[in-house]
């Protein structure tokens, strides 16, 4: 059987698309580069916001006449919307598999892009955000043996990977079902021969409240690089009540400001719903204050949609050009807070590691704080080198190798 895979969203996604793959190979099937070369196309769907699923509509709809199958968590919580192909019941390689009836594969998948391997920790997250979807998508959490974590990363180092991407719908969350927490898994992790970095993936505050000594700690360690993905959604403790977020403003930004402390040169990375249904001016003013006072260098914005069956979706919705209005806000001010970051730069000296190419002629790499480096020269990806902070973008640094 040929088999064509279509990936959309999250790290999660696709680890879980490797996985098919590998099984598909496994009982005999062959990976195909084009549609019109498959028996079945498998489209693996993100449902995220009411935008996603419209797009994910579109990108199967691209696939009429051909056998399909949707997987992913559109095909596990929007099933009423997809008409005249089949659906996996609940995310993951398994269901997708007894589709195509194969069997076969690795529970623990090798999903490389480039010299970057994306190793899945666990599913599912203990979260009850009143605006999620992804929960009833993934279900509760279910962390990966770490065994079989460090297994995969060692053999990610051993396939030429310079960089490793831990992920989960919240790696915070990671062990609590197992009794062994992320900053153990991290340090095992660590322990792998080999010359590579490791970045941490999504981190809700409430996961990580009662192991802040441990993760400082590993966020220490000489191959995890000094970043963290920590979403605060709103700076308004009001919304953060209605979102069913267990803390409050002053907690997160203590939080903040407790890693800040005893990891200078820690880069942060934050998410906002700007939005939320009976969000206010001062709702949103304290959003702006929260953004100035914890200086994420990342930061994810997104316009609040309702999700079919959560408890958001019955609250009163927000007019769509105050939402709009807030979302560019947001983004100016975190263009400024950036951009000053970035300028302040030059000058200095980073070791970096390559790890993508860039627009012709150029590569990007990462310094030891995750920070984006743009170097004007054709590197081979997972070089790692020393250079010079010449100038800067808005959310990006530029840098040459010293003469």
């Amino acid at each position: 059987m040929k088999v064509y895979i279509e990936t959309y969203g999250c790290t999660a996604n696709e680890a879980d698309s490797s996985a098919m793959r590998e099984a598909i190979i496994a009982s005999g099937g062959v990976i195909v580069d084009s549609p019109a070369d498959a028996d079945a196309v498998i489209v693996n769907t993100c449902a995220v916001t009411q935008h996603t699923s419209r797009a994910m509509l579109k990108a199967i709809s691209r696939h009429e006449g051909r056998r399909v199958i949707v997987a992913g968590c559109m095909a596990a919580v929007q099933a009423d919307m997809l008409h005249g192909c089949e659906r996996a019941d609940a995310p993951g390689a398994g269901p997708v598999l007894s589709l195509l009836g194969l069997t076969g594969g690795s529970s623990m998948p090798l999903t490389m892009s480039g010299r970057t391997a994306i190793v899945k920790i666990a599913e599912g997250c203990r979260g009850q955000c009143s605006y999620c979807i992804v929960r009833r998508a993934r279900g509760d959490l279910h962390s990966c043996p770490p065994g079989e974590v460090v297994a995969a990363v060692r053999r990610a180092v051993n396939a030429g990977a310079a960089e490793i991407f831990l992920t989960a719908q919240d790696t915070g969350a990671y062990g609590l079902d197992i009794g062994e927490r992320l900053p153990g898994l991290i340090r095992r992790v660590n322990e792998v021969p080999g010359d590579f970095k490791v970045r941490i993936g999504m981190m809700n505050p409430f996961s990580v409240a009662d192991i802040v000594p441990e993760m400082i700690d590993t966020l220490r360690l000489p191959r995890i690089y000094r970043f963290a993905h920590v979403p605060v959604q709103s700076g308004s403790d009001r919304i953060l009540s209605l979102m069913n977020r267990p803390y409050t403003a002053r907690e997160y930004a203590a939080l903040i400001g407790r890693l800040r402390d005893c990891i200078p040169d820690i880069t942060f990375s934050t998410d906002y719903i700007v939005g939320f249904p009976t969000e206010s001016g001062e709702d949103f003013r304290l959003t702006l204050e929260n953004l100035r006072l914890c200086r994420p260098l990342k930061v994810n914005i997104t316009r609040f949609s309702a999700r079919p069956g959560t408890p958001a979706a019955s609250m009163a919705d927000v007019p769509g050009p105050v939402k709009r209005e807030r979302s560019r806000a947001l983004t100016a001010l975190h263009h400024e807070i950036t951009s000053a970051y970035m300028r302040a730069a030059a000058g200095s000296l980073r070791q970096v590691l390559v790890t993508e190419k860039g627009k012709p002629g150029t590569v990007v790499a990462r310094d030891d704080s995750y920070n984006m480096v743009v170097i004007p020269e054709d590197l081979p990806l997972g070089t790692f080198v020393t250079v010079e902070i010449t100038s800067s973008g808005i959310t990006y640094m530029i840098g040459n190798r010293p003469q």
